[in-house]
């Protein structure tokens, strides 16, 4: 109905160079579409060493000396497409042993929280002043990312909600999580499966006693 309303006449001169700048957005927009999109094929080919093709995306004739060390280990995991898997993989780098422990990688990625003492006193601080922050960006967009992909995620994200954490708090601990299930996927040079990994978390939750 609002659309139907009488509105003020718009003079033809007007209408037209607006019209023009109209399509010439319009252009714009769809030519970055293309370019994002060839972008994000290029990280896939440097990731998996040849381009995906056909329906599956599955990679034709890939040459391993031309791919990025575990790069499919960081595709195997939720939340990570081809631009957001080159991303944290190039923060990471090609050398993945160099982080001797899972948290040797989280609290490059910021993930990590820093436990300080005051005297007596003990708190925790959320987010440590020294890491890479462009890695702990890219951790933090994944977390959100796999919300969607991962029962266990959006399971680990929804309970720290409801036991008073905000959103960002949340998402800092989730990625937190991620790194360490990248880490362990990286040094036993194995892709990630859902089943295993909830499978493994049920067991722990049966050996934990209850408080």
């Amino acid at each position: 109905m609002a659309l139907a309303a009488p509105r003020l006449a718009v003079r033809p001169e007007r209408a037209r160079a607006k019209a023009g700048t109209i399509a010439l957005a319009a252009g714009q927009l769809l030519l970055l579409r293309a370019q994002r999109k060839a972008w994000e094929r290029r990280m896939g080919e440097l990731l998996l060493g040849a381009p995906r093709t056909g329906r599956d995306k599955t990679p034709k004739d890939p040459d391993p000396g031309k791919a990025f060390p575990a790069g499919k280990i960081y595709l195997s995991m939720p939340g990570l497409g081809d631009r957001l898997a080159a991303r944290i993989a190039g923060e990471i780098g090609e050398h993945a042993g160099q982080y001797t422990t899972p948290n040797a990688l989280q609290c490059y990625g910021g993930q990590a929280p820093v436990t300080r003492r005051s005297g007596r006193s003990e708190f925790t601080v959320a987010r440590r002043l020294a890491y890479n922050r462009h890695l702990g960006t890219a951790v933090s967009q994944w977390a959100f990312c796999s919300l969607r992909q991962s029962a266990w995620a959006r399971e680990f994200y929804d309970a720290k909600i409801a036991a008073g954490d905000r959103h960002h708090s949340a998402q800092r601990k989730l990625g937190n999580r991620w790194l360490e299930i990248l880490w362990h996927c990286l040094d036993k040079r194995v892709l990630y499966d859902e089943v295993i990994h909830t499978t493994n978390r049920q067991k722990a939750r049966a050996l934990t006693p209850a408080a």
